[in-house]
């Protein structure tokens, strides 16, 4: 932002006002003629007021005109093309802002603040290469520039150069002018370079600074969250909280982590006054849904995902998460019509096809559940309780052998899980492979001989005890 207050200005112009000077000189931009301007009383130094005056309020349109006056009457002005490139800038004409420097650093090549322009401009324009080698000349000239080494930091941040950002803005740690910010950036590097420890120090250093300050308190909590501190993080966003009770991203991250420790009641409430703040957001009405659903408060959690819905028509989650709700409460048709809905928004989603089949089996509609039932594996080939439910499905179409191979993927997946063995038990028997059936159940009992006399109560229902007697192996007592 430039500042606009020099004495001298009304006695440059005394009979114009700043304002009717000006909509001359843009009327003389527009005729591309001086002579529009009254009496020719236009000078080289009331134009640079004249251009400052606009820039400060940030009128870029108007700066773009009266600089551009500015340097036909000063051509070799410097300042005149650095404030020209600046208007450009400002109206995002970055190819013209570019020239425009270029051309101020022609009238004077050392002056830094010139050639930091130049680069922002080029950064602007798309030509990283350019920006990058009048950053380094900036700091070439000039190696303590705090101006050049934050641009630089910040672009080498931009460029996903963390390390090299994390080196510049440690520079500028002590900083009186810059250290807030790069404290600030230093801990964001440091938490995009997983260094969560030294991410929290930037944070704790920018809150030595200035100890009110909610979002240090809220980043330090963002840190020590991922780090698995959930304790300080929440901790921590209390701070934030208590500096800015309205602080509604430290009410959502303190709830998540919550919920996440198993404190559903406190999570709630949380949301709950999140929402008090910001009844926007559909991500907060999504988790407070996913919350009441995980107490089994179906019916809140439904009216908190149809919020979630209302704000944002496309978000898959809440459409799985109501439906989810619908299905607990025994409404597998309307969660059906959910599932279909989500995705028509994300159909990449293991989950979703799962929850989708199981829906589809409740309403006795097997054939297209084995075919979610197939989709949701081919996106997730490691989930062991989709094997199993499938199979389950395969073994009621008598599809025998589809449902052993999908059971065998089942142990292959969870090896110590017991259930598939005893499932390929009973697909062995209704296949009359009573040697396969016997070294199954052996296989389900070693994996849970707590629950050897309820695989055989089980399968006692099913066929004579005589035939439970041939599965035992001979050492079974």
């Amino acid at each position: 932002m430039f500042e606009f207050n020099d004495a001298e200005w009304s006695s440059l112009r005394s009979e114009f006002d700043a304002e009717e000077l000006l909509r001359q000189c843009v009327r003389a931009h527009t005729q591309g003629s001086l002579q529009a301007i009254e009496g020719g009383l236009c000078l080289p130094e009331q134009l640079e007021h004249l251009t400052s005056y606009c820039l400060e309020r940030e009128r870029f349109q108007e700066a773009l005109a009266v600089a551009s006056l500015w340097t036909m009457l000063a051509p070799y002005s410097a300042e005149a093309w650095d404030k020209l490139g600046v208007a450009y800038s400002g109206v995002r004409s970055h190819r013209q802002a570019v020239e425009a420097f270029e051309k101020a650093l022609a009238c004077n090549p050392n002056d830094v603040e010139i050639i930091l322009h130049l680069a922002a401009a080029y950064s602007d324009a798309g030509i990283v290469s350019e920006a990058e080698a009048y950053l380094n000349y900036a700091l070439l000239l000039d190696p303590s520039c705090e101006d050049a080494i934050w641009q630089k930091a910040v672009f080498a941040q931009r460029r996903g150069y963390y390390r090299d950002a994390i080196e510049l803005y440690e520079r500028l740690a002590d900083s009186p002018h810059y250290a807030r910010e790069a404290l600030f950036e230093l801990g964001f590097c440091y938490d995009c370079c997983q260094r969560f420890d030294d991410a929290c120090i930037a944070y704790e250093r920018a809150i030595e600074l200035d100890p009110y300050n909610a979002d240090a308190w809220f980043n330090r909590g963002i840190v020590l969250a991922r780090a698995g501190r959930y304790a300080e993080a929440i901790e921590s966003y209390d701070y934030a909280l208590a500096i800015s009770p309205a602080h509604v991203g430290a009410l959502y991250n303190k709830a998540n982590l919550l919920s996440l420790v198993g404190r559903l009641e406190a999570a709630i409430e949380c949301y709950r006054e999140a929402l008090s703040h910001d009844r926007s957001d559909p991500a907060i009405w999504q988790n407070l849904g996913s919350t009441l659903g995980e107490l089994g408060r179906y019916h809140e959690a439904i009216e908190a995902f149809t919020e979630a819905i209302a704000r944002a028509p496309e978000y898959f989650e809440a459409y799985f998460g109501r439906g989810t709700c619908y299905d607990a409460l025994g409404n597998p048709g309307a969660a059906l019509v959910d599932y279909d809905t989500a995705l028509r928004f994300q159909s990449a989603y293991a989950e979703l096809w799962y929850a989708r089949a199981e829906a589809l089996v409740k309403l006795g509609i097997n054939q297209e559940a084995i075919q979610s039932y197939e989709t949701a594996l081919k996106l997730d080939p490691q989930n062991a309780l989709c094997w199993y439910d499938y199979a389950m499905v395969l073994a009621t179409l008598r599809r025998y052998t589809e449902a052993t191979e999908a059971l065998h993927r089942a142990t292959m997946v969870a090896p110590q899980w017991a259930d598939p063995y005893f499932a390929l038990v009973k697909v062995y028997l209704l296949c009359g492979n009573v040697a396969a059936a016997r070294d199954a159940l052996q296989s389900a009992i070693a994996l849970d001989p707590l629950r050897k006399d309820a695989f055989e109560a089980e399968l006692l229902a099913l066929l004579p005890e005589q035939s439970i007697l041939h599965l035992r192996s001979p050492k079974s007592p």
